[in-house]
């Protein structure tokens, strides 16, 4: 119940985690098959993918306390680094309950 947590030192952690997307997608080739009768007549049926050399990234990072889920936060470029975590990921951590905190890290 909420009212046991209000008081329970479980209301001081913050348990974060963070995923890269990558906007190409993910690609299976044995989920994917094509019917032909040569491997050209299979190219011309979409038998091969390329694939980008540095395909673009989305990073999404996502909090929980006691207190409920924390707003997601986007990183375009699909990197955390000091700066961006303190200027965009931080505040929103620190919305999580009181001053007193301890950080559950994954």
């Amino acid at each position: 119940r909420k009212s046991e947590i209000a008081f329970s030192p479980l209301k001081k952690w913050l348990f974060t985690g963070e995923k890269v997307f990558d906007l190409d997608g993910i690609y299976n080739s044995q989920n994917d098959r094509v019917w032909a009768t040569s491997r050209e007549e299979a190219d011309r049926k979409g038998g091969f993918r390329e694939k980008t050399k540095y395909p673009k990234k989305v990073m999404v990072w996502l909090g929980t306390c006691a207190d409920g889920l924390r707003t997601p936060v986007k990183l375009e470029n699909g990197t955390m680094d000091a700066e961006v975590y303190i200027n965009e990921v931080l505040p929103i951590a620190l919305e999580c309950g009181d001053n007193d905190k301890m950080l559950g890290d994954d």
